[in-house]
């Protein structure tokens, strides 16, 4: 099962609750919902506005997510429960688990009125939780799907430093350096700085031709007989990068120079990848009803990933591009989804 970071678990948490609430009209991660006692605003995972009924026009859902290895304790269950009910703003209180709820969690959770419900693998039959789908199996067996992405064979790396004196070579295991003559924050050898240049390479090429025109013509097979993984025709292709921003100096013989250029050569190919995508569902405790599923596929960089959401209530099906920022990597804060186009009430 892929690991989601627990901002992306966030994130995908907020994604079910805008496909559960048809008639949510505001869906904000990391919000910051005033406490009177406290007399300061509070920051909560998910909050989800929705326009209830003719007479309630607002109601304020909030649901604070945890992604622990242990299931939630009665102690941390009551600091989340008081938390909510410090916010008379909020008028539906939840907790979503990814490692479950104690016994005695649920029965705390029960008496402050607060829903548990649990982020878990989505393994039941989609008959149980979502018939409107109308199909026998799992998520998986009626909704099979696989990873295509796209690879450099075999690249080779011409290099620019406009400083050098003469002409100079850097191998994989060789030291990067910052500005300040200091090993390179970021990228610690050269071999990992390649690693970085064929993804951004990769992530820039999917949108052009020809690798556009090459996926679209030449289908990937599912299976390989050699044991390979299964792909495309593989094609040479040159890519040059401007890497001036990454601020990377290398040592050329005749001091540190900074790299201003870099052309990746070699063969690009189209690769089905082993990796299916992960089913998770969110169920309501003690009942199992779902709340929504997911089918996840993580992307190749942290933060990113493709989500298609599921609603136990209709057949509709949303399909979710994630790349958080890397300010949200580690902490959300007030990041609101775009509402999907709704029919007006005129």
């Amino acid at each position: 099962m892929t690991q989601l970071s627990p901002m992306l678990v966030q994130y995908l948490v907020a994604l079910c609750c805008l496909k559960w609430d048809r008639e949510a009209v505001d869906v904000t991660i990391g919000d910051m919902v005033y406490d009177p006692a406290a007399e300061k605003e509070r920051d909560v995972d998910v909050t989800v506005t929705i326009k209830e009924s003719p007479t309630v026009t607002r109601a304020f859902k909030a649901y604070e997510v945890k992604r622990e290895s242990a299931p939630l304790d009665v102690a941390t269950v009551e600091q989340l429960c008081i938390k909510l009910l410090d916010m008379p703003s909020v008028t539906h209180r939840a907790i979503v688990s990814a490692s479950g709820f104690t016994s005695g969690a649920q029965t705390k959770a029960q008496r402050h009125n607060v829903e548990l419900y649990e982020f878990r693998a989505w393994t039941r039959p989609l008959q149980e939780q979502f018939p409107a789908f109308a199909m026998n199996g799992t998520i998986e067996e009626c909704f099979p799907g696989s990873k295509v992405l796209l690879y450099w064979m075999q690249p080779k790396y011409a290099l620019i430093a406009p400083d050098a004196k003469a002409t100079f070579s850097v191998e994989p295991e060789q030291k990067l350096f910052g500005e300040d003559g200091k090993f390179h924050d970021k990228y610690k050898t050269f071999a990992e700085y390649q690693n970085e240049l064929l993804l951004r390479s990769t992530e820039i090429l999917i949108h052009v031709d020809p690798v556009t025109s090459v996926f679209r013509t030449f289908p990937i097979p599912f299976c390989s007989a050699d044991g390979l993984p299964p792909s495309g025709p593989a094609w040479p292709h040159t890519h040059t990068l401007d890497v001036v921003s990454d601020a990377i100096h290398v040592e050329t013989g005749s001091g540190l120079c900074q790299l201003a250029h870099i052309t990746i050569t070699g063969h690009l190919q189209w690769q089905r990848s082993s990796e299916s995508p992960q089913p998770y569902v969110i169920e309501h405790i003690p009942s199992g009803e779902a709340f929504a599923g997911a089918l996840i596929s993580a992307g190749e960089r942290d933060g990113n990933m493709i989500a298609i959401v599921f609603s136990p209530k209709t057949r509709e099906i949303g399909f979710q591009f994630v790349q958080l920022a890397k300010k949200h990597h580690n902490c959300i804060r007030r990041l609101k989804l775009e509402l999907p186009d709704r029919p007006s009430d005129a």
